[in-house]
């Protein structure tokens, strides 16, 4: 596994059925950046209702998932996930 560092990660705008916004990765390494997928991420607007779809590969296809979705889960993950570390630390070794 590579663990992607934050400024590795790159975003650009991007004409293309309308204006997309793309998220990629960029290391510097050749052999890493061609092994991964460009781009990681897309997002598109409906062209009916503007509502914005989070795109991205998965099973050999592409998927969309509803922004709004990927937003709650991101949200929740700020405070529902932790390390072993902290749960050692907090839950199962308090004092």
């Amino acid at each position: 596994m590579k663990r992607i560092k934050e400024d590795e990660v790159k975003t650009q705008v991007v004409s293309d059925f309308g204006m997309t916004l793309e998220l990629f990765v960029k290391t510097g390494d050749h052999a890493i950046d061609n092994a991964v997928d460009y781009p990681l991420f897309k997002i598109y607007a409906d062209d009916e209702t503007e509502e914005k779809y989070l795109e991205m590969s998965s099973g050999g296809q592409l998927i969309q998932l509803p922004i709004e979705k990927v937003k709650q889960f991101l949200l929740a993950a700020e405070t529902e996930v932790h390390s072993e570390a902290w749960y050692n630390k907090n839950v199962f070794n308090r004092d």
